[in-house]
């Protein structure tokens, strides 16, 4: 496990409980199980930036923010904060069926 991978579970993990969003919600918005997405909170897996760009529209916040100590961040970074869409309207569509591109 990588400390970085931990740290951003756990910003991923502090928000989501803020908002009052469960772990099955999450993993169903994102299209991953439960477990997945657990593997993920807790530091276990490595998370794409695909993944850390939905989570983070999911909770309202920058992707930034879950990488980056709020006290460091610029006052632009945190603009980016704000969003047009509400989290409740957030789902993250996963293609099944993976075409080989060759």
């Amino acid at each position: 496990m990588s400390s970085i991978n931990i740290v951003v579970g756990q910003r991923i993990k502090q928000k989501r409980k803020q908002l009052k969003i469960t772990g099955i919600e999450m993993g169903r918005r994102l299209g991953i199980s439960q477990q997945h997405y657990s593997r993920l909170e807790n530091g276990h897996l490595k998370i794409t930036v695909d993944q850390l760009i939905a989570i983070a529209l999911i909770l309202g916040i920058s992707p930034q923010s879950l990488l980056v100590a709020p006290e460091i961040m610029s006052p632009m970074l945190n603009a980016c904060t704000e969003t047009v869409l509400s989290s409740n309207e957030i789902f993250v569509l996963r293609n099944k069926k993976r075409r080989n591109l060759r």
